[in-house]
């Protein structure tokens, strides 16, 4: 199948198609300069498997937890790509794509995206089922789940963090890394079409990013406007 990927749950955002087994991907870790170069990096893709937008078969992306702005890029970025030549957008769960390759695993698995200094978004999951749904959690609460008689298997683009700062606690589970892969693009080609053959729904219109915490700015609006009595909190 052809198909363009893009990776956008962490500040290096990956972007890749492919066209049946070949592909071809790119890695931009350019910080704020990300949104001037993504299209361009679209288009230097496609162009490299000799495709047109009009040649796609679907395009995916990953949908969170991740960051707020890297997100709202990529997924936008595909959206336009629908509105425009009709092509299917599938969204999947950032930890799930990172967690994908270790599928088989039938140890607790810990998948982990940093979100800020000692706070982590995260799944885990056993013998292949997710026992954890997507979280924002401490290093210490995540720590919380297990006894120091457990083992794990860390994996994602936190997981180096996080086990480097976990081994330093006393009383932590048995913890095995699996270095993490630059990007999960691969696993969303992999996940995307496996959706498609259980004819899965593609995203719709007015689906967007899954957040598991409020951004910045909503934090802000929300210490300056507290809520009225009777209001929802």
């Amino acid at each position: 199948m052809n198909a363009l990927a893009i990776d956008c749950a962490v500040s290096k955002i990956a972007v890749a198609a492919k066209k049946d087994s070949k592909s071809v991907k790119l890695v931009l870790d350019i910080g704020s300069r990300q949104s001037e170069k993504l299209l361009p990096a679209v288009d230097y893709v496609m162009s490299e498997m000799e495709m047109e937008a009009a040649d796609l078969d679907y395009t995916v992306s990953t949908l969170g937890p991740g960051t707020f702005t890297g997100l709202r890029l990529g997924l936008s970025t595909l959206k336009a790509l629908t509105l425009s030549h009709g092509k299917p957008l599938y969204g999947v769960p950032s930890l799930d794509a990172y967690r994908w390759p270790l599928k088989e695993e039938k140890s607790m698995v810990l998948s982990l995206i940093t979100a800020k200094e000692d706070e982590y978004f995260c799944a885990l999951y056993s013998s292949g089922k997710k026992i954890l749904e997507d979280s924002d959690l401490t290093l210490e609460e995540i720590l919380k789940l297990f006894t120091a008689e457990d083992s794990v298997t860390l994996c994602g683009p936190g997981a180096k963090d996080f086990f480097e700062q976990a081994s330093q606690i006393p009383g932590c589970p048995e913890m095995k890394l699996v270095s993490p892969a630059p990007d999960c693009a691969d696993s969303l080609f992999e996940i995307a079409e496996k959706m498609i053959s259980e004819n899965v729904s593609p995203m719709a219109d007015y689906d967007g990013p899954v957040y598991v915490r409020k951004s910045e700015a909503e934090i802000v609006y929300e210490s300056t406007h507290p809520a009225k009595d009777g209001q929802n909190q």
